[in-house]
């Protein structure tokens, strides 16, 4: 495969996008930007700043949602996946231990026959076996320059 490259999405309810890739993107280092956009505004986070999540509503100054267990304003799941006050950084290993922490929970419920709560999620084979087929029908769209339904 490429180090570049973009990919249309098409989804259900007539929802499009584009997925841009790169490692070749100067000045980029290895960052990782992900941002979706409607019709009434965007959000945006970056791995560079891994804390923040940018709101950027039409006609209103853009609005930034700080990690941290001491702020009441975020979700219950978001809440449920800090691990420190805000201003101190969370990252790559507090995100493997919430994926940890959420399957020993998921394994303690399923022993103890209790309903598993969705707040503590995590990855399973299903999301891994979608990305693989998410990335084989790319590859076959741009082989056969036409889409491809998933």
């Amino acid at each position: 495969l490429e180090d570049d490259g973009n990919v249309l999405i098409s989804l259900e309810d007539k929802i499009e996008g584009n997925l841009m890739t790169s490692q070749v993107a100067t000045g980029e280092e290895n960052d990782l930007k992900i941002r979706v956009w409607g019709e009434e505004g965007g959000i945006e986070w970056k791995h560079s700043d891994p804390n923040s999540l940018i709101l950027k509503l039409n006609g209103s100054p853009n609005q930034i949602y700080r990690a941290g267990v001491d702020n009441s304003y975020l979700s219950d799941f978001a809440l449920a996946n800090c691990r420190t006050p805000s201003g101190h950084p969370e990252g790559f290993i507090e995100a493997f231990a919430n994926i940890y922490r959420n399957f020993a929970y998921s394994v303690n419920n399923f022993n103890s026959n209790k309903k598993d709560n969705p707040i503590y999620d995590y990855p399973t084979v299903r999301e891994g076996h979608r990305g693989m087929k998410f990335i084989d029908a790319v590859i076959e769209s741009s082989d056969k320059k036409k889409w491809i339904k998933i």
